[in-house]
């Protein structure tokens, strides 16, 4: 399995492996440095610095560590880890301190953050380096992002299932509508928003590989009012690519996936069926089928907001092909209900519960359990992240860019997937609950628990089904009197048949700078 600091540090597997005392000093020092900064940043800037170590009593890190982190969690401890990162954003330098909003129509911006992993995986890692400009509400981004795709709970939930933050950031050029933009002839009822993208996959194990993404979403509903309908369609794809794997395989022609303009917009951008059967630049594989992997979501939610809090209910319903498009495969899907509590300045108890959620992940059906339907013209046994063309699916270095819970391989116990696809168990249903809390308006704590009952997939099934639970619970408090720095604990346990037995915790120190304080609807737009 390639390290996923390869593109970028080749040597980084060499990294000495310091003694623990002084990974505690470097990480102090490293708090001191960002509050320094911090002090004298100019105004637009926000910095922040986090350092500290993953223990754990197996050699794997717990599920809830590290999934859903952008790949920045090693999968293996002891680990000591070192984060820093900086951003800027031309609107927290011209925001109004009446209106809270930006004044000015131009906007830029630029952000860059490292990682450094001494222990069991040594790693070097640039999960984001990206420039940006915007003019009104269309922004263009160039480089690797931190974002996630669909509707949901952010924060508490157990991932968004075709772009969950799990995997290091793909680079990507990348335009973008940020957030819902009132269509003005229909009186502020009708928002609209989305993204298109093309980035590039630089994976070893297959090179020249592409990324296609697009997104739009509609919310219905004044902006300002208590209840809204959101609708939207997720759409990702990898196409083009060679390797030594696809030479004399009838999947590809002379070890080479098309890359062409022509097919570009015929099997990725419009997601037709070739116009041929097969031809010197795609072999029948691609003729029958479509170019490319596709994996996607369609979005569907409902929120209210009311004096205590708000209430959404969101769907998300995946698709690889036709049939999921035409809703073969349901019920499959993430479902969740999530409630998030007011803000309450004039009164604050010991302890508010500030935000709780319910999901329901289901993957059984894949359009029935075999690729030929009799009286169909649909195709079953969708297979999930997994693909023909492409040896390791719907990952990146590694790691799966979908829900975590669809998981590569090299995460669970060999002996129950050793033997499988690149992702051996796609089949699954999934129970997931989460709650947030606030104590003595200083703590806050959140903690997750998940279980999950796996089937492996319609071509390999795990006989006998394998269960698994997997839990998290974590804290931030105030850590000096000086700085914003906080302590941070966190401690996951996995026990069950899929992962290995394990109960791991990290404790770490993290230390933010705001030049300017933004708007809350400003803040939550930026990629922090």
């Amino acid at each position: 399995m390639a390290c996923l600091y390869a593109p970028l540090f080749p040597s980084a597997n060499r990294l000495p492996r310091l003694p623990y005392r002084y990974r505690w000093i470097s990480s102090v020092m490293l708090v001191l440095l960002v509050q320094a900064f911090a002090a004298a940043q100019p105004a637009g800037l926000y910095t922040y610095g986090q350092a500290g170590g993953y223990v754990s009593s197996d050699v794997a890190t717990p599920f809830w560590l590290r999934a859903n982190q952008w790949g920045r969690v090693p999968r293996s401890t002891p680990t000591a880890s070192a984060l820093l990162g900086l951003h800027y954003d031309s609107r927290l330098a011209t925001t109004d301190t009446i209106t809270r909003t930006s004044t000015r129509s131009l906007s830029w911006g630029a952000g860059v953050e490292g990682v450094l992993n001494i222990g069991a995986d040594p790693q070097v890692l640039l999960p984001e380096a990206y420039a940006k400009v915007g003019w009104r509400f269309i922004e263009v981004m160039a480089g690797r992002r931190r974002e996630v795709f669909g509707v949901m709970d952010t924060t508490l939930t157990s991932g968004s299932y075709s772009w969950a933050g799990n995997a290091l950031p793909i680079p990507k050029v990348q335009i973008r509508i940020p957030d819902y933009v009132s269509l003005p002839f229909l009186h502020d009822f009708v928002g609209i928003k989305g993204t298109f993208s093309h980035g590039w996959f630089n994976t070893p194990y297959i090179q020249k590989a592409l990324l296609h993404q697009k997104n739009i979403a509609a919310r219905f509903g004044p902006d300002r009012g208590r209840f809204h309908i959101f609708v939207g369609l997720n759409h990702h794809a990898t196409w083009g690519g060679e390797a030594e794997y696809l030479l004399n395989n009838p999947v590809a022609v002379n070890g080479k996936l098309t890359r062409t303009f022509e097919d570009f917009v015929w099997g990725i951008l419009l997601g037709k069926l070739p116009k041929q059967a097969k031809n010197d630049r795609y072999t029948v594989f691609d003729g029958t089928n479509r170019v490319g992997n596709h994996v996607g979501h369609y979005d569907m939610a409902m929120d209210y907001r009311f004096s205590g809090g708000t209430l959404l209910l969101y769907h998300q319903h995946p698709f690889e092909d036709a049939s999921g498009l035409v809703f073969r495969n349901f019920p499959d899907g993430l479902y969740g209900l999530r409630w998030r509590s007011r803000a309450t300045p004039d009164y604050k108890p010991f302890f508010q519960l500030r935000g709780a959620l319910l999901e329901w992940l289901y993957t059984r059906s894949q359009s029935g359990a075999t690729f030929v339907v009799p009286g169909s013209r649909f195709m079953g046994n969708d297979n999930y992240f997994n693909h023909g063309q492409y040896r390791e699916g719907w990952s990146y270095f590694g790691r799966g860019l979908g829900t975590p819970f669809i998981a590569p391989r090299a995460e669970i116990r060999p002996e129950v997937g050793g033997n499988g696809e690149f992702f051996p168990n796609n089949s699954m249903i999934v129970y997931h609950v989460g709650a947030e809390a606030l104590v003595a308006n200083q703590v806050l704590l959140r903690a997750k628990v998940s279980y999950s009952q796996n089937f492996g997939n319609h071509n390999v099934a795990f006989n006998p089904e394998v269960s698994q639970l997997s839990s998290f619970l974590g804290f931030e408090l105030p850590a000096f009197t000086w700085g914003n720095t906080r302590l941070i604990g966190q401690v996951a346990y996995d026990r069950g048949d899929l992962y290995p037995t394990a109960l791991g915790m990290y404790l770490g120190l993290r230390t933010t700078g705001w030049s300017t304080r933004p708007a809350p609807d400003l803040l939550h737009r930026l990629p922090f």
